[in-house]
Formats: C-alpha cells, structure tokens, sequence
C-alpha cells in the first residue's frame, strides 16, 4: 500500500466513536472517516430515505461494499477500563493507586476515575498515559493491517 495514513488522525478517530458512530480508514487515500449506523443501516436496506445526508449515504455504501474502507479499533479493541485499571497499578504513590482501584468498581466507574485523577492532580499524567495506549493501539492496527502511518 503505498498510502500513509496520520497517525493522529486514526487516534481521533478511535476517541470519538460511540454506540451509532463508526471510524474507517480508506485504503486508497489514508482519510479516517466516520459514518452512524443510521447511514450504514439505510445503505443495508437500500433505503435512501432512512439516511439524513446523501453524501453520508454513498460513504455508507462503499463502506459497505468492504473494498476500500477498513474498520478502526473499537471501543471493545481499546477497552479504555483495561486501560484505567493499567495506570492505577503504574502509580507509584500506594495511596493514590488505591484510591484509583477504589474508582473503578462498581457503577459509574469511567466518571468516578476521571474525577478522582483530577482530584489527586494526576489528570495530566492520566492522559499522557492514555494518549500513549491509543498511540500503542492504533500502531499495532496499522501493522496488522499493513498500513504506513505517519506521527505528527
């Protein structure tokens, strides 16, 4: 593939999906790009009624077609809660490392986390520890799928 794609932008991708918004690559030009289900379950039925944007619609299609566009981690790939419990156990400070542990139990786990690394003041180091683990994944992505990436 003589394609490169920015690594960054496949980061971003894989931060902003969610429940109806997926991340692809396309293999020919190296653009991320993103499309709801809504598009996708429209371009399946073949109903060009059921999607908001026509434009959305055709990415869907290609998507669809499985030619061009490939997937991006998802959210069970990056499994962000695997993620948290490794940092906890990286902090040095015994006390606060419990405190982390503490956080991720129960309901309201990922809120309760966040809020407890900015009330230790450990906010910057969690997120330059996970901004590294998606850097990690999306690495490990292009090199199982044979893609060149570019950092920066």
């Amino acid at each position: 593939m003589s394609i490169r794609v920015s690594l960054s932008d496949i980061v971003e991708g894989m931060e902003f999906q969610s429940d109806e918004v997926k991340p692809y690559v396309n293999t020919q030009t190296g653009k991320v790009v993103t499309v709801d289900d809504e598009a996708l379950f429209a371009a399946e039925n073949g109903d060009p009624d059921g999607c908001n944007e026509s434009g959305e619609l055709e990415l869907a299609r290609d998507i669809l077609d499985g030619k061009t566009y490939l997937p991006l981690p998802d959210r069970f790939d990056i499994d962000e809660y695997r993620m948290m419990e490794r940092y906890a156990q990286s902090v040095a400070d015994e006390a606060k490392a419990q405190e982390l542990f503490v956080a991720l139990r129960g309901r309201g786990a990922f809120r309760y986390f966040k809020d407890t690394v900015r009330r230790l003041g450990i906010a910057d180091d969690w997120y330059a520890f996970r901004d590294q683990a998606f850097e990690e994944i999306a690495v490990a992505w292009c090199e199982d799928n044979g893609i060149a990436f570019a950092r920066g």
